[in-house]
């Protein structure tokens, strides 16, 4: 269908539609004949306006490439040349430059594949194409089409906007068929990289061949049982191949349901419907639709009355359709095809933009016209600029424009099948993909989205571990003491544990022995009882003060040693207190104070007894330091030795808070106080007074016992040593802090009642319910002599007193 102008547009439509036949057998299409409807259109406005390419009449030459491939290039050819012709049963109409006008711009084709050959074929001579439908990405490349542009978005815009649709849902693990042509093969290319760069998993790529038979579709099918996690696929076809991949679908019966993303080659349900495609298996998918404008003005009454004129294949739709009016066998058309008015408008911008360069007198330019060729027309193409009926068009260096897509949700509503548009996606926005969440419907109205995933969604403390199936996950423990990092474990710090997120390793805090366990409840009780009986002790000695046992046993170290017990009962308190710095240096000095308070008198007193005695067997001669000020006097100067020792032992290492740890890691730590190499110091002393004692104690045991104290003193140092050679190991190796604090605290308890009971409760028991018993004295002059005193003793030590009338101090 040809006019004449100063300027011709050529065209190669699909007016023949598709045919499994020879090229051109198949009917009238009634789509291809609206697109040279709405060509005619524009070019009529174009040509109506006064400020577009004025006294410029554009005309058309629009040429039918029968949806063939191999028409599409002998199209291309005979439009861009002046004698060629293909085959013998197509004749192409041929084109006289003289008559017909100059002819350097082509519009077509419908699809990318007959676009690749008549863009190829057109470069040949340099002829720019331009195409409303083309939407392969492997149009974008120059090298290869030089001359090539489209108003139509690349297959790239649309695998970005399916990628962002998977993304937003969650859907990692899906998968993928795509049609063995160029759109499918490009499209399914840049889908691939897309989920690759958002680590989307595409859990099977099947490619489709056009006409698949039978057993490849079941082949292709098959691939969704073997990966059943993958409940969402992704269909890079048109309708007539994706028709085959769902009837096979529904045919096999077993498979669970799919949630489908569609390119824009299946976002209509109608033409599925022509291949007998059970719709229902389609409610809740999702296909993404190049976003048509109406076209203002062009309707039906325009449509037909364009037709009318000249058409020559006008006659055929009526001999096809048996009738004589188009009233009878009325067109179909939708009137929305916007890029075919857009490439009209950018070709027509681009040639005003090159006549007001190249044409001096632009009221006049019909011979300047003639002299254009499309290789300096293509320049100018390049950079129009223009509104089109979605807005603004440009294209970028590849010739490509930006990209708006609609979403649609295929939705059963009242047993009626519908594409409901519930969002957009714009390449040039912000946040490109909007969705209107309210409006989705989802399979048999689930109110949440599939889940396609092959990974298990891992609790806290879990990372992801791969499975022998690919992109799938499971789930594997980190250790307790680990955090989450990612998809690693990564350690806490020692004194750290994970919250309970395990996302954060917090600090643990110290739990110092509680004082609510049996063992801390009985050591609390043996100290509260040892108190009351060293008060008892006390007042026992005050009361009797004067009583010759008392005063025989020296009041005044007595007095210290029953300080030294109280301190002794007191030190469990400070050890099982709460852990700081003063709690611990205190600890660590009363415990090396009760023991000097405890042990220094006793060795006082023993020495005391053993020098007395030996000193009567040789004369009546007092030994040196046994009064009662020397012996306090001593008493006080290894008491304040020790309290230098435990200054200067505190000073250089002290006794400081400590954490226990275990092992393996339990997120429990226990805090105690670890004794410094100074409380050694003042250990080790202590530990010489003991053996001091042991020694005297062990030289004065053949001493008379009416009065002696130097056995029961024995019993008490030797049974320091042993529990000190008990405790000692336990302490070292225990393996929690209470074990640490109930062995201390035990050992030093049990010294303690051993020296209340072996050396004062039975003095003071046989005081309070005496015995009459002679007790030698030491007198001034050095005599000896024997009183009857009434004293609390067993008769034995009256016996033994008569027997061996040694002499006492007083």
């Amino acid at each position: 269908m040809t006019r004449p102008g100063h300027v011709i547009l050529g065209a190669s439509l699909p007016i023949h539609g598709w045919s499994s036949g020879p090229p051109c057998s198949g009917k009238l299409s009634d789509w291809g004949i609206e697109l040279s409807a709405i060509l005619l259109f524009a070019i009529e406005e174009i040509n109506n306006r006064t400020d577009l390419l004025p006294n410029i009449t554009i005309g058309y030459d629009i040429r039918d490439n029968c949806y063939s491939e191999t028409l599409s290039i002998w199209t291309a050819l005979s439009l861009a040349s002046t004698s060629e012709r293909p085959q013998e049963d197509v004749e192409f109409t041929k084109i006289s430059s003289a008559e017909y006008g100059n002819l350097f711009c082509i519009i077509g084709t419908q699809s990318s594949a007959t676009t690749i050959t008549t863009a190829q074929a057109a470069s040949l001579y340099r002829i720019p194409v331009i195409s409303p439908f083309a939407t392969s990405n492997e149009l974008s490349d120059k090298r290869r089409f030089p001359y090539f542009l489209r108003t139509v978005p690349p297959d790239s815009l649309q695998a970005a906007a399916i990628a962002d649709i998977l993304l937003r849902f969650g859907w990692k693990y899906v998968g993928l068929y795509f049609q063995l042509n160029s759109y499918g093969v490009h499209g399914a290319q840049s889908l691939l990289h897309l989920a690759e760069k958002h680590g989307i998993c595409i859990a099977f790529s099947v490619s489709v061949h056009s006409q698949a038979t039978d057993a490849e579709l079941r082949d292709a099918v098959g691939r969704l049982s073997s990966s059943p996690k993958a409940r969402v696929v992704i269909m890079f076809m048109d309708s007539v191949t994706a028709s085959g991949i769902l009837t096979t679908i529904s045919d096999v019966g077993s498979l669970p349901h799919i949630t489908f993303v569609g390119s824009d080659a299946l976002a209509f349900p109608e033409a599925l419907a022509r291949y007998n495609v059970e719709l229902s298996m389609l409610q809740g998918s999702l296909f993404v639709q190049l976003h048509f404008a109406n076209i203002p003005g062009f309707n039906y009454d325009r449509f037909l009355q364009t037709i009318k004129l000249g058409n020559p294949w006008l006659a055929q739709w009526k001999a096809e359709r048996n009738c004589s009016d188009l009233t009878e066998c009325p067109f179909r058309i939708s009137a929305n095809d916007h890029p075919v008015v857009d490439a009209v408008y950018a070709f027509s911008y681009a040639l005003h933009d090159a006549l007001h360069d190249l044409c001096t007198n632009y009221t006049d330019c019909s011979s300047t016209v003639h002299t254009i060729t499309g290789h300096d027309f293509f320049p100018y193409l390049l950079n129009a600029t223009f509104e089109g009926l979605v807005g603004e068009y440009r294209f970028d260096s590849n010739g490509d424009p930006g990209g708006n897509y609609k979403i649609l949700n295929f939705q059963i509503h009242n047993d009626i099948f519908t594409a409901t548009e519930v969002g957009q996606w714009s390449s040039s926005a912000e946040n490109p993909l909007q969705l209107n969440a309210s409006a989705l419907q989802w399979y048999q109205d689930s109110p949440d989205p599939p889940v396609s995933l092959c990974r298990e969604v891992c609790p806290p403390g879990f990372i992801e571990d791969p499975l022998e199936e690919k992109c799938c996950y499971g789930c594997r423990r980190c250790p307790t003491h680990a955090i989450v990092s990612g998809n690693s474990c990564m350690p806490c710090q020692r004194d750290e544990w994970p919250d309970q997120s395990f996302r954060h390793c917090q600090l643990i805090v110290p739990t110092p022995p509680s004082w609510s366990e049996p063992t801390v409840i009985v050591i609390l009780i043996l100290s509260g009882l040892g108190l009351v009986l060293s008060f008892l002790a006390a007042l026992g000695l005050f009361h009797y003060r004067h009583h010759v046992l008392i005063k025989a046993a020296s009041r005044e170290l007595s007095s210290i040693n029953i300080l030294g017990l109280t301190l002794a009962f007191l030190a469990p308190l400070t050890l099982l207190a709460p852990m700081s710095t003063v709690s611990c240096r205190a600890s660590e000095v009363m415990v090396a104070l009760c023991f000097t308070l405890t042990y220094a008198p006793t060795l006082l007193k023993v020495n005391r007894i053993y020098r007395i005695f030996e000193a009567g067997r040789k004369s009546n001669k007092r030994p040196r330091f046994t009064g009662p000020r020397a012996q306090l006097a001593l008493a006080l100067i290894a008491t304040l030795l020790m309290m230098v020792i435990c200054i200067s032992g505190t000073l250089i290492s002290p006794t400081v808070p400590a954490k226990l740890y275990f092992s393996p890691p339990t997120g429990y730590i226990e805090a105690y106080c670890a004794f410094g190499y100074g409380s050694m110091v003042s250990t080790f002393c202590n530990l010489l007074i003991v053996l001091a004692c042991c020694y005297y104690a062990f030289k004065a045991r053949k001493v008379p016992s009416n009065y002696n104290e130097s056995k029961f003193i024995a019993i008490s140092v030797y049974s320091t040593l042993v529990f000190g050679m008990a405790a000692v190991p336990v302490y070292i190796t225990a393996a929690t802090v209470q074990q640490k604090v109930a062995t201390l605290c035990v050992a030093i308890l049990l010294n303690s009642f051993l020296t209340l009971f072996c050396v004062y409760l039975p003095k003071l028991y046989a005081i309070r319910f005496g015995v009459d018993v002679q007790v030698c004295e030491w007198r001034s002059s050095g005599v000896v002599s024997a009183d009857n005193v009434s004293a609390a003793l067993p008769s034995s030590y009256a016996d033994a007193q008569q027997r061996n009338a040694l002499p006492v101090a007083n």
